[in-house]
């Protein structure tokens, strides 16, 4: 089974149904039917509930939840911040969650800010396109 790589801005689109969102169901409903693995890191937890902190409290824990439910959150430590410093590019975040992705051994990164992972070994491609490649992805 393939394991992909969550972007915060995916995590985003889901919950605040933003341009995206429809895509985005459709990744989480292939890690709810177990056709998928996903992952995200715990920076984009944390990103997340900062993005969404205009909700209510009971609003954003629940969100929070309902991710962490379908989502392996995977630890950004000293090793994946390590190894980010010594690969300086222009967004250090994303490069961190490059590193959880790679740490996890990831098959691809999916975000909508594509051109922020040039540097990446990994395939990335938005949520559209693993829409469109849905049946060829998940064999």
């Amino acid at each position: 089974m393939k394991r992909f790589f969550l972007d915060t801005n995916i995590l985003i689109d889901y919950i605040d149904n933003r341009a995206g969102a429809d895509d985005a169901e459709q990744i989480f409903a292939c890690g709810f039917s177990g056709e998928a693995l996903l992952y995200a890191s715990s920076l984009a937890f944390a990103n997340m509930a900062y993005i969404i902190k205009g909700r209510s409290q009971e609003e954003k824990y629940d969100a929070l939840r309902q991710m962490a439910a379908v989502v392996d959150i995977l630890d950004l430590g000293k090793q994946e911040v390590m190894a980010a410093i010594a690969q300086p590019v222009k967004d250090f975040e994303d490069m961190l969650q490059y590193q959880c992705a790679k740490a996890a051994n990831c098959d691809y990164i999916v975000t909508n800010d594509r051109r922020h992972y040039d540097f990446s070994d990994i395939p990335h491609l938005t949520s559209a396109a693993f829409v469109e490649q849905l049946d060829e992805l998940i064999k």
